[in-house]
């Protein structure tokens, strides 16, 4: 059954990030979909780029082999399945969906603060406590 309208166009398909998409501005969407890449061998590319072209590691993200994403970064002849393009689609969003990134900034500076905490208790080694 073909559901795109006549004539040829297609549907534009907007990436929407499900946890973000009410609060962020139309600044932030037209952000969004300018850096989202188009196409799965794009975002398949775009993955390896941001992993330093670790396929090993993507494919580990992924929950495929590291085949599977070299087959599909070079465009394979079958198209990846269902659940690979959610994972896939998934992973993109979350490096390009500017609320994922204010998210990710926000945790790292929390994790920097707690692991300065923990190394200001930890006595230095070879030293006795000052008590």
């Amino acid at each position: 059954m073909n559901t795109n309208p006549p004539g040829g166009v297609r549907k534009n398909k907007v990436p929407r990030c499900e946890r973000h998409h009410a609060h962020l501005t139309p600044e932030q969407l037209a952000e969004l979909a300018a850096r989202f890449p188009v196409g799965r061998q794009a975002q398949m590319a775009f993955l390896l780029a941001q992993h330093d072209g670790n396929i090993s590691l993507l494919a580990v993200f992924l929950g495929t082999s590291a085949r599977a994403v070299r087959r599909h970064a070079r465009r394979g002849f079958l198209p990846p399945g269902l659940r690979l393009r959610r994972v896939l689609w998934r992973r993109v969003l979350d490096l390009v969906c500017p609320g994922c990134l204010a998210d990710r900034a926000v945790e790292e500076a929390r994790q920097s603060e707690r692991d300065a905490r923990r190394a200001a208790r930890r006595p230095v080694r070879g030293r006795a406590p000052d008590h």
